[in-house]
């Protein structure tokens, strides 16, 4: 025999405060739908549970017989089932997992795990760099706690998602590179030389999009995997780089390279904070998306600000 567990909860309630309209109050429910439960309850149990004796209603043996047992039940339910499991930071010792791209870690990764340190000192920060298929999917199995970038193909509805600021790309250029100005000419790009980064993000390709629209060719005298060699190989040179802003600033702060803005407009993109739906609740990813939104919303980052 099933017996809905919110009724064991009316059960008890009516023994408790002696009516059925006082435990309705306290179930914050009508009095007639405390009344139906009630009777469904008889009905199910084959007892009339409660039988009135003045202004309260007695519990029958077979009610008293249920109702000690049904108060351990729910109130082990309610204190250990029900809740959401505490999450201490200051006690935890296992891995924060997350996903970012190599200039994720390159220029925010030292600044978020300060802040991680602080609350969570003897947790571990882990992160990885996947494919979006394998990143979708160690969302879902929860290897992966949250992901930090541009991901544009992460359009599952399954994965929530947080823009966290609003980005673009600039131009890179050795410090004393013949170009002085502040924009360059659209001559001066065509004609320039270039590095070509491809790391696996998706901006370059966004602006490969935006040079075609435009008819634009470039110059490629060298192709790359990786930004990090990039400051080296300009500073021997009158190359030219397009890379997101950020982490131009952060090699311009190093010094030997200044940026210099590109010919013309490149469209904008959102840097986000991607979490799967199935553990938008969960006590440990609630803390690390405050984290994170709180400090993309207070540390200011380089970031372009132009309209």
């Amino acid at each position: 025999m099933k017996t809905d567990l919110n009724l064991l909860r009316i059960l008890l309630a009516i023994y408790e405060t002696g009516t059925v309209t006082a435990a309705a109050e306290r179930m914050r429910m009508s009095q007639p739908a405390a009344s139906a439960a009630l009777s469904r309850l008889r009905e199910s149990l084959g007892d009339e549970l409660f039988v009135r004796n003045g202004a309260r209603m007695e519990a029958t043996a077979r009610a008293q017989s249920i109702i000690a047992r049904t108060r351990d039940v729910i109130e082990v339910i309610d204190r250990e089932i029900l809740p959401n499991p505490a999450f201490e930071p200051s006690r935890f010792t296992g891995d924060i997992v997350l996903c970012m791209s190599e200039i994720g870690e390159l220029v925010f990764l030292p600044r978020l795990r300060l802040q991680l340190r602080q609350q969570a000192q003897q947790a571990r920060v882990v992160t990885l760099g996947l494919s979006p298929r394998e990143l979708e999917e160690a969302l879902h199995d929860g290897t992966v706690d949250a992901a930090v970038g541009y991901y544009p193909d992460l359009t599952s509805p399954a994965i929530k998602q947080c823009p966290l600021y609003n980005h673009d790309l600039t131009c890179l250029v050795r410090s004393g590179h013949p170009i002085a100005t502040a924009r360059m000419e659209l001559s001066d790009f065509i004609e320039g030389e270039h590095v070509l980064v491809k790391d696996g993000g998706r901006n370059q390709e966004m602006f490969e999009q935006e040079l075609a629209t435009r008819k634009v060719e470039r110059k490629i005298v060298l192709r790359t995997s990786h930004y990090m060699s990039v400051p080296s190989v300009l500073v021997d040179s009158d190359l030219i780089v397009v890379l997101p802003r950020a982490l131009a600033e952060f090699f311009v702060a190093r010094g030997g390279v200044r940026t210099i803005e590109p010919p013309f407009e490149i469209g904008r993109y959102d840097l986000k904070y991607y979490e799967h739906r199935r553990y938008t609740q969960d006590p440990k990813v609630q803390w690390l998306r405050a984290i994170i939104v709180e400090l993309f919303a207070t540390v200011p980052f380089p970031v372009n600000t132009r309209a």
